[in-house]
């Protein structure tokens, strides 16, 4: 055991899938990270819709039990969210972890609560996407300014390490173009269209049952998702949001099955694509289905797995396959933007 073990306080605004998850994952792995890593979590503060919860001994095995049932996680407020935003300003907690639900027209009610806690030196992880695609930009010079840490991994393409790569093994390389499957669900429901002879509603209700897709199913199969993601490389790369309402945006809601079929039949596959290419320093994006021969390298993508090429001036090509979604896999990735963080800023927190 280690001599000294650095304590975080942690703060989850949410208690959904994924961050149920990310507790039973800290619960499952704690010895080994304590042991490896020098330091524990304690959740310390949860907040959603209609209830607070805060104190040092919080049962997390029966808070991530009662959730799924419908139940509050504690007594019912009438503002669960204001509690917890005057705990940012009176600074008890380290690290914020934002697992709010998202929106598609702006920032979201995350974002004032992302602000809160860096102008507090409160560190943030990122799982909720729409703060990063709608004031990303804002977010980062603040956190630059702090000398804060924000964790992104989970909203770029999850498991898939896009952001690590951006980050330091491609850094000075002079990306220029990224091509990228980036949508778990839309790629499952594509394979189970071409190489299973399934409609797209029976493909979908494959992968709900699953657990790959979400209950409503659009976002992914809209694009919506993929030009989130894009637009959070974009900003890792070039520090700059891509405005979402200039995007071409085309998912595979519309999509032909007999003509996919077809293309299946002379040995290409339909891929939902998402493209960035740097122009001036600026992020340009579309988002589409396309049909890839076998020299592609997002041909092999199968499942609900995604890949990510970066071409480069300095270090060529680069592709890399993997990170099929899950709720394991997400939480997994938020666990690695903690360690990233008591690695960097540990000694300052």
């Amino acid at each position: 055991m280690p001599l000294n073990i650095k304590k975080y306080n942690v703060g989850l605004l949410g208690l959904g899938k994924v961050l149920r998850t990310l507790i039973k994952h800290y619960l499952e792995q704690k010895e080994k990270i304590v042991q490896k890593y020098g330091f524990e979590l304690n959740f310390s503060a949860i907040a959603d819709s209609r209830s607070f919860i805060k104190g040092k001994d919080l049962d997390l095995k029966s808070l991530i039990a009662t959730k799924p049932e419908g139940k509050p996680l504690g007594r019912v407020v009438i503002n669960p969210l204001k509690n917890f935003y005057h705990l940012l300003e009176s600074r008890k907690i380290d690290i914020l972890v934002d697992g709010l639900p998202g929106s598609r027209v702006d920032a979201g009610i995350s974002y004032l609560f992302l602000v809160e806690a860096l102008k507090n030196g409160i560190n943030i992880i990122c799982v909720n996407k729409s703060p990063l695609v709608f004031k990303g930009n804002e977010l980062f010079n603040l956190a630059n300014k702090k000398g804060l840490f924000i964790g992104i991994s989970a909203t770029a393409a999850g498991a898939l390490p896009a952001s690590g790569i951006i980050n330091n093994e491609l850094i000075n390389a002079g990306i220029y173009n990224v091509r990228g499957v980036l949508n778990g669900t839309s790629n499952y429901v594509l394979d189970k269209i071409m190489f299973e002879s399934k409609t797209k509603l029976q493909a979908v209700q494959d992968a709900i049952r699953l657990g790959i897709a979400e209950p409503d199913y659009r976002f992914d199969l809209e694009g919506i998702d993929t030009c989130y993601k894009m637009i959070i490389i974009g900003l890792i790369i070039t520090g700059k949001c891509g405005n979402l309402k200039s995007i071409s945006c085309k998912g595979i809601m519309d999509i032909d099955e007999q003509e996919i079929m077809q293309k299946v039949q002379v040995g290409k596959v339909v891929r939902l694509i998402g493209n960035l290419s740097i122009n001036n320093g600026v992020p340009i994006i579309s988002v589409s289905p396309e049909v890839l021969d076998k020299i592609d390298p997002l041909y092999a993508i199968f499942g609900a797995n995604k890949g990510i090429t970066f071409n480069t001036k300095f270090m060529g090509t680069l592709t890399v396959i993997g990170g099929a979604s899950g709720l394991v896999a997400i939480a997994a990735t938020i666990m690695k933007d903690i360690i990233h963080l008591h690695r960097q800023h540990g000694k300052k927190i």
